[in-house]
């Protein structure tokens, strides 16, 4: 089974077991109306940092805790931080918590989405100890701050950058252990089945061999 740990979109190939990502709206209609509406599929459901109401965060933040009671929904997020763009960044690090909480509430692990702000992040992990696993999605910085989240647990979600011969993405899998690893398509229209044999390439592993240790790892997301 080829695990594709965050993606927006619903369309799968053969053998691929997606975790679609549910944002919370950000407008008062939206949220009257929102639903799950793929329960059969396994599910995310954060408040993205872009998408923070400063008027409705709390309605935000209590359909959340409403909804990721549902067994559909295997994981919090995405959410977290972003210094380019979304609510003033003390908001952000505010709801991020938030949602830390009801993740710990429901012992399901949390997608992260983080530009610029790994200092932030590691500092709110070393403040709020969770017990539940801190997933980076989508990661494609420098190999440093790969190995500073690695040294404090993270586990890291790589996607299509690992198709560029010249991202740090690639980079880091070629250092990145094999039990800390994820693979992802996240909002691009690629193939998981590209992402994977290029780490297959990199890691040098069978496809077998490499399907197995990412589904592994998400079973031993469960705490």
């Amino acid at each position: 089974m080829l695990l594709n740990l965050h993606t927006h979109l619903l369309k799968k190939q053969a053998d691929e077991q997606i975790i679609f990502n549910e944002i919370i709206p950000d407008s008062e209609e939206g949220l009257e109306n929102f639903e799950i509406q793929n329960t059969e599929s396994w599910l995310s459901a954060g408040i993205h940092p872009w998408y923070i109401n400063e008027k409705l965060y709390n309605l935000q933040l209590k359909k959340l805790a409403g909804i990721a009671k549902d067994p559909a929904i295997k994981f919090i997020g995405e959410c977290g931080l972003d210094r380019l763009k979304g609510a003033p960044l003390p908001l952000q690090e505010e709801i991020f918590i938030k949602q830390i909480r009801i993740a710990e509430d429901l012992k399901k692990p949390v997608i992260i989405h983080c530009v610029r702000c790994y200092n932030e992040l590691i500092s709110i992990k070393k403040i709020v100890r969770p017990r539940v696993p801190f997933v980076v999605h989508g990661f494609n910085t420098k190999i440093e701050i790969a190995r500073q989240l690695l040294d404090k647990g993270f586990y890291l979600s790589l996607g299509g950058a690992l198709l560029n011969e010249e991202s740090n993405a690639l980079k880091v899998l070629q250092e990145i252990p094999l039990e800390r690893l994820f693979l992802e398509t996240d909002d691009k229209d690629i193939s998981i089945i590209d992402i994977y044999q290029k780490a297959v390439e990199v890691k040098d592993l069978s496809m077998e061999e490499l399907e197995k240790v990412v589904f592994d790892n998400y079973l031993g997301l469960n705490v």
